[in-house]
């Protein structure tokens, strides 16, 4: 309830020209906001040259086009498939409480009854089109997530090597965290993965530090492109949040994960975990 309130008088300050200097949504709270906290990373295999080579070739797979017989293209599946290992190990995550925030195991499926389950799980709407449809929707799942910039081996998926290999946090930690800030759940927070000053915007020096958890302000540009982070003094600071390995990239706490094996020499997707919240 508090954070809409947070929201909505930064959208109503927005609306009357009045700049965040103007107003302190937080009168009342003794600064620092929340404590430095960064979170434990694996990214041994963020730079791995053949890994990386291969991420680059799911996401090129991801748009593959096929002539249709009316003179048309589609996205074609088939792209994607010897990408993938013979069977998938799928997952999910649904978080019910702050301690329910692991992954669920759901299957091990070939690699087209895999990519057509996480087309489905990928939508919101009721999953009623053709196999091949949803096989499409899962296809640019997997591009979007081979983008993710940090790869190791993952906590969340009991050592495995994927995307967004970021650490659990105790909830001791959390506490810290929550402490000033409580009305900002989990979904809120980010985690600094890339830094960069939006356009025309300073950044403060040293401020995030990589991998530091920060949360997100109700306060943001008109203009796409930019994150507003609350700093821990109080301020908004913008940054480039385009998500590429270029610019600026503000990870989530709760990721969806693309995870690899090594197979007969060749780089596979082996398992593919999606939350559900």
């Amino acid at each position: 309830m508090f954070r809409r309130m947070v929201l909505a008088f930064a959208m109503l300050c927005a609306g009357l020209g009045v700049t965040a200097a103007e107003y302190d949504p937080f009168p009342d709270i003794e600064r620092p906001l929340y404590p430095e906290v960064i979170v434990p990373v694996d990214d041994s295999y963020s730079s791995d040259a053949g890994l990386s080579a291969f991420r680059r070739t799911v996401e090129r797979a991801s748009e593959a086009l096929i002539k249709r017989s009316d003179g048309g293209e589609a996205y074609d599946p088939e792209a994607m498939f010897p990408l993938l290992a013979d069977e998938v190990e799928l997952f999910i995550g649904r978080l019910r409480t702050p301690f329910r925030e692991d992954f669920i195991f759901i299957g091990r499926q070939p690699a087209r009854t895999a990519l057509e389950i996480i087309g489905r799980l990928s939508r919101d709407e009721d999953g009623s089109d053709p196999v091949i449809v949803q096989q499409r929707y899962g296809m640019h799942v997997l591009g979007r997530l081979a983008l993710e910039p940090t790869v190791g081996h993952s906590p969340w998926l009991d050592g495995r090597i994927c995307t967004a290999s970021y650490g659990k946090l105790e909830w001791t930690t959390w506490s810290s965290l929550w402490h000033k800030l409580e009305f900002f759940d989990k979904s809120e927070w980010r985690i600094a993965t890339i830094v960069r000053p939006d356009h025309g915007e300073a950044a403060m020096p040293d401020w995030p530090r990589r991998y530091q958890m920060v949360p997100v302000s109700p306060e943001q540009k008109r203009s796409g492109g930019s994150i507003g982070v609350i700093a821990p003094e109080g301020d908004t600071v913008f940054f480039a949040a385009d998500f590429n390995l270029n610019d600026g990239y503000f990870a989530p706490y709760l990721n969806d994960h693309l995870c690899f094996e090594r197979q007969d020499g060749k780089w596979k997707i082996s398992a593919v975990a999606i939350r559900l919240d």
